[in-house]
């Protein structure tokens, strides 16, 4: 990256913007962090606008003929603010008429005409319930009471009376444990065709989200990326500074060393005013542009879950990669799921080309299951070393049992921190000088070394007599490195206290580093057990039936190896990031805190054009 300061006179400035935004290589440098409340009101706007199309795309599209009425992105965006809008006012229409009709229920549809036509004529309808248990009989004989319906443990009944109420004066009391209802003044025809119309204007609703979601996301992601142009614009103008009394705008941005060239031409032909330097070691929140091959980029989505590196170190992803990948196969462990996931991510590539590379990545998780199936000699549970395949029993001297599993996981786990180690040598050496890296190399030599010592003692290559020779060396050598060597700015005392606290940090993590990669093992032999757990209830609980007892067994295995893939799947995807961002990261020397690279240009539409 190179940090790039212009200074151009205030009558041009507006033209030099439009012109590097169409040049589309200028990260503009954040000075100024708060947003004006313009900016912040494009901020809320823009994150309605993307939970809209968000919320179109996981609606199935409804393919017609009839094509929504709607121009401008903006014009979609107000209309599903009005079709959600529109949608609650009916839902709650909808679920008060649906009391309403509750209430009725026990009375049946009745004409409140007809009721009103009697009040008219001096006869009172008083609609009342109480508890079937509370109803006294001898009520129908004392009162004009005529019983409706029982209905949820209630009795529901009607009392006439004259609307002068004379029956009061000559000392009607009230009937005991009876309540009086006030009911809807609906019949319940009308509220059911009142429902019936609200119904039907939810579907017309429904009907057109889904034509929108056909016809136009297009227009929804172009007006998204035309306020994310507004909101690159004013940032380009908060963050531009007046010099010479208003007169000349100054303004920082970052530029890739690789694309840097079409810009230095535009500013010379121009002739305007700027510098352009490689940031300082002391520099912060440079931004970062990630520059891998077609396999490592997969993975880049997995390296921004922690974070991006810092201008000065190593881009560890297409280091991880290859790990990652074979973590995950050795985790998941079976040939059988790493073909449904493969099956799976190519479906799903097709349909929805927005998730191709999530996919890829996935397919390539998914073959890296096959082969360590194969290795293992596990397909959906079954224990391919053990089963009594004849065309197998060639293969089978090539896969590996537990304890060589075991083994294989500390092999791994032991390569990938060294590894680490290696690139934190490097990394040093990038930011501060090859000198601070030698206490790494002396535990590298220490390590490696002493494994090397003792391996060929152990095979016979080397007596007693040589093999300790050889141990004493290699204990000088990364003992001076470790010890003495560790900061060439201090002096002997301080590296030699600096060198102990090391070893004794090394000496409690590293082990705990190495032994952390036997999940791997953990996670590999658990899911084939869950595998094999489910092939065995699959046949013991299928009936004893030519038609049922095969139908039970598919529905018991498709269910229960769906459950294992989801759970050792997401177990194989959880435990690699966690070795990848502890474990290897540590070793490595990762500090991080890079930015992503965010350049100043029109939208890609645009570009294309």
């Amino acid at each position: 990256m190179y940090k790039y300061s212009f200074l151009v006179f205030h009558s041009g400035y507006q033209d030099f913007l439009k012109d590097i935004r169409k040049i589309g290589v200028v990260h503009i440098n954040d000075k100024i962090k708060e947003p004006t409340p313009e900016m912040q009101d494009l901020f809320r706007h823009l994150t309605e606008v993307s939970k809209a199309i968000q919320k179109l795309e996981m609606i199935e599209p409804e393919a017609t003929e009839k094509k929504p009425e709607l121009k401008t992105g903006e014009a979609v965006f107000n209309r599903l603010k009005e079709i959600e809008k529109e949608g609650e006012h009916n839902h709650h229409q909808m679920q008060q008429l649906e009391k309403e009709r509750k209430q009725l229920v026990p009375w049946g549809d009745f004409d409140w005409k007809m009721i009103e036509k009697l009040q008219k004529q001096g006869v009172e309808i008083r609609f009342m319930s109480c508890p079937i248990r509370k109803f006294e009989p001898e009520w129908e004989e004392d009162f004009y009471i005529k019983v409706i319906k029982d209905w949820e443990g209630y009795r529901y009944f009607v009392k006439l009376e004259k609307t002068d109420k004379e029956n009061e004066e000559n000392g009607f009391e009230e009937i005991s444990g009876a309540d009086e209802l006030i009911l809807p003044n609906h019949s319940i025809s009308q509220l059911d065709a009142e429902i019936k119309k609200l119904k039907t204007e939810a579907d017309e609703l429904r009907h057109e989200l889904h034509r929108i979601a056909y016809f136009c996301i297009p227009l929804l992601e172009e007006y998204y990326q035309a306020i994310e142009q507004q909101l690159s614009e004013k940032n380009a103008l908060l963050q531009t500074s007046e010099e010479v009394e208003g007169k000349v705008k100054m303004l920082e941005g970052w530029v890739p060393e690789t694309k840097k060239e079409e810009l230095d031409n535009y500013l010379e032909e121009n002739k305007i005013l700027y510098t352009a330097d490689q940031p300082s070691d002391d520099e912060e929140k440079v931004p970062i542009l990630l520059k891998n091959n077609r396999f490592a980029k997969l993975y880049e989505i997995i390296g921004k879950l922690y974070e991006l590196p810092n201008h000065k170190e190593l881009d560890l992803v297409p280091f991880f990669a290859p790990f990652y990948m074979m973590f995950f196969g050795f985790s998941l462990g079976d040939a059988g799921y790493g073909l449904v996931i493969i099956g799976l991510a190519e479906y799903m590539k097709r349909k929805m080309p927005n998730l191709r590379s999530v996919m890829k990545l996935a397919q390539l998780l998914g073959l890296a299951t096959v082969i360590f199936g194969i290795l293992t000699g596990t397909f959906f549970g079954i224990d391919l070393i053990n089963s009594q395949i004849p065309w197998l029993e060639n293969i089978k001297e090539y896969m590996v049992d537990t304890d060589e599993l075991f083994n294989l996981a500390i092999i791994l786990g032991v390569i990938q921190i060294l590894f680490g180690m290696v690139l934190k040598v490097i990394n040093i050496s990038r930011v501060k000088g090859f000198m601070y890296s030698l206490s790494t190399i002396g535990w590298l030599i220490l390590i490696i070394g002493l494994g090397a010592v003792i391996g060929l003692k152990t095979v016979g290559t080397l007596d007693e007599q040589t093999a300790s020779v050889a141990q004493y060396v290699v204990l000088g050598v990364a003992g001076v490195f470790i010890l003495v060597l560790n900061n060439p700015k201090r002096n002997i005392l301080m590296n030699i206290g600096a060198g102990l606290w090391d070893v004794y940090n090394m000496a409690t993590s590293l082990l705990g580093d190495i032994l952390s990669y036997i999940r791997l093992f953990a996670l590999g032999v658990s899911s084939a057990i869950l595998g094999m757990v489910f092939n065995n209830m699959a046949m013991s609980m299928k009936p004893d039936n030519v038609i049922f007892g095969p139908l039970v067994m598919i529905i018991i295995l498709v269910i229960g190896h769906g459950i294992t893939i989801f759970m050792s799947g997401l177990g194989a995807f959880v435990h690699p990031i966690r070795l990848t961002f502890v474990e290897f990261y540590k070793n490595a020397g990762f500090t991080g805190g890079g930015k992503p690279y965010k350049p100043f240009a029109e939208p890609a539409s645009k570009i294309s054009e």
